[in-house]
C-alpha cells in the first residue's frame, strides 16, 4: 500500500469537493472553538486522526506533501504546543490513532510491507505487527476513514482486522507488547470499528454469521468474562461506523452510508433497546460526510458536517435536541472534519480537518 495506496489527496479532493453543501439549519451557538497551531509541514498537509489520553498527551497523524506521493506525520501535544514525532521507517498513511495515556498509544497505517501497526511507550514509536496474515479491515468507502483502534485510559487497547485467508474479520487485542487474536461468539464475515471504555466494555460491530440467521449487522460486546450478541435495526447501505460507550445504559454509535446516498443517523442503546435521530447535514445525493462521533462529557456527543461557505462544522446533540457551532475563523470556501477525540476526564474536545480542501489550510481545532 504504500506508495500505490498513499492517498493522492489533490484528485481526491477535487472528485468530492463539488459535493460538499451547507449543513441543515440547527440552532446556533456561540463560537467555542479556537484554532491551535502546528509546527511547519510541507506542502499540503491532510491531518485526519486524533486521539488523546489526557490534557497533556494527544496525537495527531496524517499526511504532509500531500498532492504528490504524500509523507506520513505524525504531531503529539504536551499540554502548550504540537510537535512532531519520528515514525519507524516504513511507516505507511497511519488511518487511525487510540491513546490510553502519555506512555500508551497506537496507531495502524496502511502499508503493504511490514507491520500495520504503531505503538508509542513514551519514548518513541515502535512497529508492532498484527498476527501473521492479518491486514487493517476497510469497511469504508475512503479507506482513509477508518475507526479500527480503541483504548480506554490507563485500559486495554482492542482492534479489528481482517484475515484474507480464512476470509473473515477478526477481534485483536494488545498484550505484553503485541496484538493477539480474540475468540468471538460467533464468526465475523466483516468488522467495522470497535470502541473499548474498559476493559470490562469492549464493542463490535460488525456483519456476523449468526447461526440460523446468515450474516447480519449486529454488535458484539465483552463484558470482561463473555461476550453477548446484541441486534439492531438494520438498512441496507450502511454500516456502523464509529462507537463510543459512555456507561452501561449510554452507548452512542455513528451509522454512516456506504453509497453516499442515506443519511447519516446518530444511535443510542439504553441498556435494552435502540433509538435513533437523522444527524441534521446535507441531504443531497452524492453528499458525504465524514463519520465522526465523540461524547462531550456530560449526556451529549459531537459529530461534524462538511461546510460550503459555513462555518457551522460542529453539531451538538443533547437532550433530544441538536445544535451547531462555529469552528475559528477560516480562510477558504469549505471545511472538512475528518475526527474528534474527547480529552479523558474533561469536557474538551480536539478536532481536525481541512479549510478549502483543495488547498488547504490543514486544521487542529479545540473547544475547552
Amino acid at each position: 500500500m504504500a506508495g500505490r495506496r498513499v492517498l493522492r489527496f489533490a484528485a481526491w479532493a477535487a472528485a468530492f469537493s463539488g459535493l460538499l453543501l451547507t449543513p441543515a439549519a440547527a440552532a446556533a451557538a456561540p463560537p467555542q472553538w479556537e484554532n491551535v497551531p502546528t509546527p511547519p509541514l510541507d506542502g499540503l498537509a491532510v491531518l485526519t486522526e486524533v486521539a488523546a489520553g489526557g490534557p497533556r498527551a494527544a496525537w495527531v497523524a496524517g499526511l504532509e506533501d500531500a498532492t504528490s506521493s504524500g509523507t506520513p506525520v505524525m504531531l503529539a501535544w504536551n499540554g502548550r504546543q504540537w510537535q512532531r514525532q519520528a515514525l519507524p521507517p516504513g511507516t505507511g498513511n497511519v488511518v487511525d490513532l487510540a491513546a490510553a495515556g502519555p506512555r500508551n498509544a497506537w496507531g495502524i497505517y496502511l502499508n503493504a510491507d511490514g507491520s500495520p501497526a504503531l505503538h508509542w511507550d513514551g519514548t518513541k514509536w515502535r512497529s508492532v505487527g498484527y498476527p501473521a496474515g492479518v491486514t487493517p479491515t476497510q469497511p469504508s468507502p475512503l479507506t482513509t476513514y477508518l475507526e479500527i483502534v480503541s483504548a480506554a485510559p490507563r485500559g486495554p487497547a482492542w482492534s479489528v482486522g481482517y484475515d484474507s485467508q480464512a476470509k473473515e474479520a477478526v477481534a485483536l487485542r494488545y498484550k505484553k507488547g503485541r496484538w493477539t487474536r480474540q475468540k468471538t461468539p460467533v464468526p465475523m464475515v466483516n468488522a467495522s470499528t470497535v470502541a473499548v471504555r474498559s476493559a470490562k466494555d469492549v464493542w463490535i460491530a460488525c456483519t456476523c454469521d449468526i447461526p440460523g440467521t446468515g450474516p447480519t449487522q449486529a454488535m458484539l460486546h465483552w463484558d470482561g468474562t463473555e461476550w453477548s450478541t446484541i441486534r439492531y435495526p438494520s438498512k441496507e447501505d450502511t454500516y456502523i461506523a464509529k462507537i463510543v460507550p459512555v456507561s452501561a445504559t449510554s452507548v452512542w454509535a455513528y451509522r454512516a452510508s456506504s453509497s453516499f446516498a442515506p443519511t447519516p443517523e446518530l444511535m443510542h442503546w439504553d441498556g435494552t433497546s435502540w433509538t435513533s435521530t437523522t444527524i441534521p447535514v446535507s441531504q443531497e445525493p452524492g453528499v458525504y460526510h465524514h463519520p465522526t462521533l465523540a461524547d462531550d462529557g456530560d449526556e451529549g456527543v459531537w459529530v461534524s458536517a462538511s461546510t460550503y461557505q459555513d462555518d457551522k462544522s460542529y453539531l451538538h446533540y443533547s437532550g433530544g435536541r441538536w445544535t451547531a457551532e462555529s469552528g475559528a475563523e477560516r480562510p477558504g470556501i469549505s471545511t472538512w472534519v475528518y475526527d474528534l477525540a474527547r480529552v479523558p476526564g474533561t469536557r474538551s474536545i480536539w478536532s481536525t480537518g481541512m479549510a478549502d480542501p483543495l488547498g488547504g489550510p490543514h486544521l487542529i481545532e479545540r473547544r475547552r
